[in-house]
């Protein structure tokens, strides 16, 4: 039996021949060429046509491939399904729920008997008080308290949401308000309280506020035996885990697991942590260990679930990276392969004749001429070319889709999984998006805040333009928004929600009277007489940012009850538990979560109190007096009902919440909710969200990213005076002197009482310290003139363009002018008088030849010393005999009003000697080399003491030097800055690290470190530092470290212990003029002026035009006999 089969053949031929015989191309061959006679074009036809085919197939291949690819990465992040199959994802619930940040508030009742507590049942007593552990007690240092972590070292700038639950002790009895006055009662009594120190950390954590937590945890720490140091080591674990400082965390957990090994909760605390960093068999390991000492402990048993369910999706996750990673070579080779398609498809239709013109740069007329010429699907190529452009594009733009995210451990991979699933969802339906939640839901009215690399919202177009690049294109948003929102008024109007009155109380169309100010009427503004009756009034720090809020009502938007009888809870009542924060979506490729994004500029922010003001004006309607009594928590519980109900427009809602995180000092969090609220708000109401967006920016360091918000603000209201403060701020920052005045006047102008006169009192100070920039541009001291007056805010020493302004305040005189009434004059004089004491420059000689060779002979070193002291503080009299009380201002000719701002010279002198006396009268350089070197992974410089105190008599008397609650010196950080021309102060500090790192012998590299440090307000980094730089320094340097110390504990206001270490300097260096000056400075400020006049006359006996001495000798005059104790030291 025989099978035939029948294939199916089909040929073709490009040629025929004519009734004539000649042989010629076939219409629809591609050899019917333009140019038949082109012999080498002719030639090469049959190449590219071949080309075009195997290029054709090639591509096909590679779909396959790609889609198979793309089916798997499909099926493997479809984690649904094994999660319901699951059997551990099952008992476990639902996994987004979980929080992995939770902690027990272990008050120790399980350790101590209820008496120890001393808890009043019931209790009727008052709620205004805190219990601030920093006012309570003093703590500089402590070894039980982990200072050397980086979160420890870094613990202001941590933040933590609030815990909503009180300590079971605690919440039958009282309210969290009667709680924290009650705890501060109990610390005051007794402020060695370990118990009460860890209830105050407890009352902190519910508060929301990660650094009190901490400092009342150091207290717990310190104070606490070591049978009970597992709880105070527990509740300081899982404050920093909250502020996901979770590596930090696990080790002071695992240090209160180690002190008691039968406390379940300090079990169960480090199971989460272990949990969030992906160690499941450690977390494991401690659930079990938790249920073993509290086997009905059904939490534990959920998490250790949901651990075994994390646990079980390694593999799936596994298989996700590596089909990613293979996906994304194949659509690399495929687009390599389609980038040449229209090119090689283009040239091949050039040779081809045409009966017509054509257009060969058209892509799609070339498309159908090519499949009407070789018969190839080339329509379904160009859509497989566009749904792989889609996936690469999204594969490759999604950096929480990479391969680093999928392969980081930790339970934040499962909300990876899900993001990747959403967009394959989103790839494969082309746009049909399934219904979503309220913060899922897609805005459709503004494109200047969306961006597609949101896991939290779904897909939306394909183009991505991030926040930063948009901000900056504020023209071309702008006038996209003004055509996507032009409507008639009468639409608008009939469109307006129960909140909106249409009423706009700063509109582009007012008019501004610019004859009713002072500062526009008076030609001589501001005059001497109005800088002084206003200086009172001035904010302490001028050059600080305050933070700014827009009123919705400024913009005709009313709250009216929405916080109060909208949600069905009177003002009267407290809302029921538990309460929630309010929450806004993520997002995470926002400029400010990127570890490229830096600080631009560190400056101090102010907290007036206005926008809790704010805040609680919303939540009662304008009766602020009636919301006084809610707590924070509360007010963000209403404001998530709210949000959960739909109560009010999107933009509305998250721009309260953002306020909300505000007032709660996180910054995050309200940048989050603004970046969102901007998505949604209108254009009228566009600029109240991007003031407070400006705001925020500027107050996180991110000045680019504020300017260019404050803006596109500034260009859809004019006159608003929120948007004007804001660009006066921005304007100071940059030193714009005319544009930064120009704002201020305008807001005063507009609303001339904004944040409580805020705004007047800062055009006032600006206005009186710029008065005589052009004419104190320079100094130019005669010869014998004495400089004695300062008046603040009046004269001023600047830069010739005008910039970098300093307060020298000096008015000077010449000696031969005022001879007979200057008393600074008449004590000189009186220099060889027989009633004073002698100030020759030899009379510390003696002590000089009794000082040991020897640093570590400690004895010998403290009797000569203590010596030294106690000849200037009891034998030496800088006004005679009777000594200085004894005088009176008519004795020296002096009249009161010699003396205005005396007080002011000492701050000023002492800051040109210690800082640029150091650089300019010594041979001393700091490392210029220093800004080439590469930034160190430590952000604040490491220096290494090898010499212990026990052994050093220096170093013994540095040990004893508070470091605690130091604060920035923005002025001396500025100038710290010029020395290296080098303005990103935190990168500086990271590059000293490094400096001090690679050059540990280095005095002059430690010593610029403990500059960097003194003026960052970082106490004990400075400290340590300038101790490293004395002892690596050769002997006839080592006073330039002490110099530096004692400069900076006076600016801190330290002045007992700058007077030890300015007499330490003086000790190595007694014949120098400015330690000598810096010992006077010492007594001036401690009022002891018999020895503070004495050592000025000391330190002119080296030079007779000291100026420093001179001025601080008159101003020390001045305090005697009209002083009014501001200098007092305040640790007294």
């Amino acid at each position: 039996m025989c099978t035939v089969y029948f294939v199916e053949i089909q040929a073709s031929s490009h040629w025929m021949v004519t009734e004539s015989g000649l042989i010629q191309p076939r219409l629809d061959s591609p050899f019917d060429m333009a140019r038949p006679y082109d012999l080498l074009a002719f030639l090469n036809q049959e190449k590219r046509w071949d080309g075009i085919f195997d290029l054709f197939n090639d591509l096909t291949k590679r779909q396959t491939s790609i889609d198979k690819l793309w089916a798997d990465v499909t099926r493997y992040t479809n984690v649904g399904r094994q999660i319901a199959q699951d059997e551990d994802c099952a008992k476990a619930g639902n996994l987004n729920v979980i929080d992995w940040y939770a902690g027990l508030l272990e008050d120790g009742s399980k350790k101590i008997h209820p008496d120890e507590f001393q808890l009043p049942n019931p209790y009727y007593g008052p709620n205004i008080d805190i219990p601030d552990c920093k006012r309570i007690s003093s703590l500089t240092f402590s070894m039980f308290a982990f200072e050397h972590l980086e979160s420890m070292i870094q613990r202001e700038n941590l933040s933590a949401n609030p815990e909503f639950v009180l300590p079971e002790l605690i919440s039958p009895i009282m309210t969290i308000d009667q709680y924290g006055h009650w705890l501060a009662g109990m610390l005051r009594r007794n402020s060695s309280s370990w118990l009460h120190y860890n209830m105050a950390s407890l009352y902190w954590r519910v508060r929301g506020s990660a650094p009190k937590a901490i400092e009342c945890s150091r207290r717990a720490l310190h104070y606490a035996p070591r049978e009970y140091k597992d709880v105070a080591l527990g509740s300081l674990g899982v404050v920093l885990h909250r502020s996901s400082k979770t590596n930090d965390a696990i080790i002071v957990l695992n240090a209160a697991v180690e002190h008691d090994r039968t406390n379940y909760v300090s079990h169960f605390s480090i199971a989460n942590a272990y949990t969030v960093i992906g160690d499941f068999n450690m977390s494991l390991k401690y659930y079990d260990q938790t249920l073993k000492l509290n086997p009905r402990m059904e939490l534990a048993q959920k998490y250790k679930y949901g651990v075994l369910c994390h646990a079980n999706l390694v593999l799936r996750i596994k298989l996700i990276r590596e089909t990613l990673k293979k996906l994304r070579e194949e659509l690399n080779e495929y687009n390599l392969k389609e980038v040449a398609w229209p090119r090689i498809q283009a040239e091949f239709l050039r040779t081809i004749k045409s009966s017509e013109e054509f257009e060969y740069k058209n892509v799609d007329k070339n498309n159908e001429k090519m499949a009407s010429i070789t018969g190839l699907d080339i329509k379904e190529l160009r859509v497989q070319v566009e749904k792989n452009s889609l996936i690469k594009y999204f594969i490759d733009g999604f950096p929480m889709h990479n391969d680093e995210k999928l392969s980081k451990p930790g339970i934040d991979v499962i909300d990876v999984i899900y993001g990747l699933e959403r967009l394959i969802r989103h790839v494969n339906k082309k746009g049909n998006i399934p219904d979503v939640t309220y913060q899922e839901e897609k805005p459709d009215n503004d494109p200047k805040f969306f961006d597609l690399r949101d896991r939290n919202k779904p897909i939306g177009s394909i183009p991505v333009i991030t926040i930063k690049e948009k901000l900056r294109d504020g023209k071309n948003a702008a006038r996209a928004n003004d055509k996507k929102h032009q409507q008639p008024a009468s639409v608008a109007d009939d469109e307006l929600t129960e909140y909106e009155t249409g009423i706009f109380m700063y509109p582009p169309t007012m008019t501004v009277n610019r004859n009713v100010e002072d500062f526009d009427k008076e030609v001589e503004w501001p005059s001497n007489k109005l800088c002084k009756e206003t200086a009172p009034n001035f904010p302490e720090n001028v050059e600080a940012i305050f933070p700014i809020f827009m009123p919705f009502e400024n913009k005709g938007v009313r709250m009216k009850y929405l916080l109060t009888e909208k949600l069905g809870v009177p003002l009267s009542e407290e809302f029921e538990l538990p309460w929630h924060p309010p929450t806004c979506p993520h997002d995470r490729e926002a400029a400010f979560t990127q570890k490229k994004s830096k600080q631009q500029l560190s400056t101090d922010v102010v907290d007036t109190g206005y926008l809790r003001l704010k805040l609680l004006e919303y939540v009662s309607d304008g009766n602020v007096e009636a919301a006084r009594h809610m707590q924070d928590a509360e007010i963000g519980q209403r404001i998530y009902a709210a949000m959960k109900k739909k109560l009010a427009p999107k933009w509305m809602l998250l721009t309260l919440s953002s306020l909300y995180w505000r007032v709660r000092n996180n910054n995050v969090n309200a940048l989050h909710c603004l970046l969102t609220a901007g998505r949604w708000v209108p254009q009228k109401y566009r600029d109240v969200v991007l003031v407070s967006l400006a705001s925020v920016y500027l107050e996180m360091g991110h000045f680019d990213e504020a300017l260019a918000v404050a803006e596109e603000s500034f260009r859809i209201s004019l006159y608003e005076p929120a948007t004007n403060f804001l660009l006066a701020e921005l304007n100071m920052l940059k030193k714009h002197r005319n544009t930064h005045m120009f704002h201020l006047k305008q807001v005063v102008r507009v609303e001339a009482g904004f944040m409580n006169g805020l705004a007047r009192n800062l055009l006032n100070g600006w206005a009186c310290i710029l008065k005589q920039v052009n004419a104190l541009r320079e100094m130019d001291f005669g010869e014998g003139d004495i400089c004695t007056h300062v008046q603040p805010l009046v004269n001023m020493v600047c830069e010739k363009d005008g910039e970098n302004c300093q307060m020298a305040n000096i008015q000077c005189f010449s000696s031969h002018e005022r001879a007979d009434t200057s008393a600074l004059v008449r004590l000189l004089e009186e220099k060889d008088g027989a009633h004073v004491d002698s100030t020759e420059s030899t009379f510390f000689d003696r002590f000089i030849e009794n000082t040991p060779t020897d640093k570590a002979d400690r004895l010998e070193h403290h009797a000569n010393f203590d010596n030294m002291v106690r000849t200037i503080e009891t034998v030496l009299k800088g006004c005679g005999s009777g000594g200085c009380h004894s005088l009176k201002p008519e004795d020296l000719a002096m009249k009161e009003e010699d003396c205005n701002y005396h007080h002011l010279q000492l701050g000023y002198w002492l800051h040109i000697v210690s800082f640029r006396q150091l650089l300019t009268d010594s041979n001393v350089e700091l490392p210029s080399e220093i800004t080439s070197m590469t930034p160190s992974s430590k952000k604040v410089p490491e220096c290494r003491i090898t010499e212990d105190p026990l052994e050093d008599f220096y170093a013994e008397k540095l040990s004893r030097v508070s470091t605690e609650g130091w604060k920035p010196v923005l002025s001396l950080t500025h100038q710290f800055a010029e020395i290296f021309d080098y303005f990103d102060y935190a990168t500086l500090g990271a590059k000293i690290a490094k400096y001090v790192d690679t050059r540990a012998s280095s005095w002059a590299g430690a010593l610029a470190a403990g500059w960097w440090c003194g003026a960052g307000g970082r106490g004990a980094c400075a400290t340590r530092c300038l101790a490293a730089a004395r002892a690596l320094a050769p002997p006839r340097h080592q006073h330039y470290a002490m110099r530096a110390l004692a400069a900076l504990l006076h600016m801190q206001s330290k002045q007992k212990d700058a007077k030890d270490v300015a007499y330490l300097s003086f000790y190595m260096s007694p014949k120098s003029k400015v330690e000598a000056f810096l010992v006077a400075v010492s007594h001036t400020y401690l009022g002891e002026y018999d020895q503070a006049i004495w050592m000025y006359r000391y330190a002119l006996s080296f030079d007779d035009k000291f100026l420093p001495a001179k001025a601080c000798l008159h101003a020390t005059m001045c305090l005697m006999f009209y002083g009014d104790d501001k200098t007092k030291t305040k640790e007294e």
